[in-house]
């Protein structure tokens, strides 16, 4: 039953979706982005810009690699590319606001931005943009899909479908069997999470409308974030909250944990006296961020911090040779799990 449940589910997603898509004729499409901007451009387009830090590990792992003509550079920072994805190496490195005639030059059909204004900026030029934003509005509930489903709208390849349509069941399967972990609860824990993508210290986080919110919700957890109106709350902020748990992921998440351990301020919290301090995988991207590893983020969370007991070693290991067919060793999933670097060092001294 709960597995016809699923399947229903994901019928409704795709119908819900299906409405900001417009097939032209056999060579155009109409497409709403995050924000709400409408644009029509040529479907499969040869060559993509994903400035959008969101879209890069989902195109690679769809099937469309060949496709993608460079990235922000960041994404080039993490030292698993080129184990994941050797590659890479020949791809271009956009910056974060990346000059419109760069694109020109290279020839760009479509690009992926972060924001409204570079996308903006860039349609006013003649450049395809989409924006594929880190946030939802309100929240990120309706747009756990949003990105997959624009993949399918835009490239006619049966296969890259397959792979989106498994995605999202295995997405879909992970929310629901996780979110039944936390059935017995008796009341919310307070989590805080320190985004470790920057070295910005502990303070930095994720607010409401991020993917990072909508998880821990649906594991059952009350979101520090939500209840702050910027990504830097303040420490004395952080401490009147006082967190249960501490979630750190990111490049940087080893040395901002030992940062928190050693704070003065913090290290009187409960949640650091009881070393309540956990850390997120890190792949071809942080695993708390949107990718192809949603699913495997939401089990590992759950046997962390609901006491399940999902294998998250095999998981990490079949994914990464489906999706990019790379056969990691035991070691190297270990080093995964504990948010370092191929090497076994923390990922920011491996850069």
């Amino acid at each position: 039953m709960k597995k016809l449940c699923s399947i229903l589910t994901l019928i409704i997603i795709i119908i819900s979706t299906s409405c900001k898509y417009q097939v032209q004729n056999n060579n155009l499409v109409t497409i709403t982005d995050m924000l709400g901007d409408t644009i029509t451009i040529p479907k499969n387009p040869q060559r993509v810009a994903c400035v959008s830090r969101t879209t890069y590990d989902l195109l690679v792992a769809f099937g469309l690699s060949d496709k993608i003509d460079g990235a922000y550079k960041n994404i080039y920072d993490n030292p698993w590319l080129e184990t994941v994805y050797p590659n890479s190496k020949n791809e271009y490195r956009y910056e974060y606001e990346e000059n419109y005639e760069t694109f020109l030059t290279r020839k760009i059909d479509l690009v992926f931005a972060p924001e409204k204004y570079i996308s903006d900026n860039l349609k006013a030029h003649g450049i395809n943009s989409l924006c594929i934003s880190l946030y939802g509005n309100p929240t990120y509930d309706d747009y756990l899909f949003f990105f997959a489903d624009m993949i399918m709208n835009i490239w006619d390849d049966k296969e890259v479908h397959k792979k989106v349509l498994t995605w999202k069941q295995d997405v879909i399967d992970a929310i629901e069997k996780c979110s039944n972990s936390n059935d017995n609860r008796i009341e919310y824990k307070k989590l805080f999470y320190v985004r470790g993508d920057k070295n910005k210290g502990i303070e930095y986080t994720d607010t409401k409308g991020s993917f990072t919110e909508f998880a821990f919700r649906k594991l059952g957890f009350d979101y520090a974030g939500k209840f702050f109106n910027t990504t830097k709350p303040s420490k004395e902020e952080i401490c009147k909250y006082n967190p249960d748990v501490f979630v750190i992921g990111g490049i940087f998440q080893n040395i901002l944990k030992e940062k928190l351990k050693n704070d003065d301020i913090y290290k009187d919290l409960d949640a650091v006296k009881n070393n309540n301090i956990y850390q997120i995988p890190f792949g071809l991207t942080s695993f708390e961020q949107l990718s192809i590893t949603t699913p495997i983020f939401f089990y590992d969370m759950s046997n962390i911090l609901n006491n399940t007991n999902f294998n998250v070693s095999n998981m990490i290991k079949s994914t990464f040779k489906e999706y990019f067919n790379v056969d990691l060793t035991e070691k190297q999933i270990g080093y995964m799990l504990e948010g370092k670097g191929p090497n076994g060092r923390s990922i920011s001294n491996e850069q």
